[in-house]
């Protein structure tokens, strides 16, 4: 049984969430130096306009069947993102991140994550 406490590096804000990334004008998320606690006012902010999620990653606990991305043994996104990106946008180099030892995506697929994950937003895939 599975016993190391994953996040997810791009989660729906809900309570518990901390910003991990801000989506610039690249249409690429900037991964912040720190993930970055966040409060109400926040929220009231962010929800104005777009989607949170549009313009901004979160993280969160990995919540595993909880999600409608878990395949009932990992994470479906970072799965579908790698068989599905085109190759010219897979990065050389890996972003500083402060949440890899405990990602759920770089546990699953390892630096092949990282080297996609700026390129990823949020989606709520319907199941």
């Amino acid at each position: 049984m599975e016993s190391k406490k994953h996040v997810c590096p791009s989660a729906p804000l809900y309570e518990g969430s901390r910003l991990l990334g801000i989506v610039n004008e690249n249409n690429e998320v900037s991964i912040l130096t720190e993930p970055m606690e966040i409060d109400d006012v926040f929220i009231a902010s962010a929800s104005k306009g777009k989607l949170p999620e549009q313009k901004f990653r979160f993280t969160n606990k990995c919540v595993k069947s909880g999600c409608k991305q878990w395949t009932g043994e990992q994470c479906g996104v970072i799965k579908r993102v790698l068989e599905n990106i085109e190759q010219s946008t897979i990065k050389n180099e890996l972003p500083e991140c402060n949440i890899r030892s405990e990602c759920r995506w770089f546990d699953q697929e390892g630096i092949s994550a990282c080297k996609v994950c700026t390129s990823i937003k949020y989606i709520n895939y319907i199941s």
